[in-house]
């Protein structure tokens, strides 16, 4: 897959992650992206599970560049070394929030699930 790199501050500090794209790995799986994301296809979500145990939920249209600007990335790489045992082997790196707690460290899945509502 294409390799892609993003710069992001760390306690005040640039940090380059390498890796994939988020969206480029969806849509691989064949999730719906683009003008194709709409109606019912906009009530599927992304967990993120890591091997602590930690989980951590997004919508799909986090991850399309059709609806935001700032790109989430599958990290391998860190300043062009490999993640350190603590933050990898792969890492989600989600630019652009306050907080750090949604770049899910020691991910281990992406798993694509669809929500079906049966209220009124």
């Amino acid at each position: 897959m294409p390799r892609a790199a993003l710069t992001v501050k760390d306690d005040g500090v640039d940090v380059r992650y390498e890796g994939v794209w988020v969206h480029t790995i969806l849509a691989k799986a064949g999730v719906k992206q683009g003008a194709e994301l709409r109606g019912k296809a906009l009530a599927t979500g992304v967990l993120a599970e890591a091997s602590d145990g930690y989980q951590v939920l997004f919508a799909i249209a986090e991850f399309d560049p059709a609806f935001r600007e700032t790109q989430a990335l599958l990290a391998d790489r860190v300043d062009g070394k490999p993640l350190l045992p603590h933050q990898g082997p792969l890492r989600l790196v989600v630019p652009g929030e306050g907080r750090g707690a949604r770049s899910v460290r020691m991910l281990t899945a992406l798993r694509v699930i669809s929500l079906s509502s049966k209220g009124k």
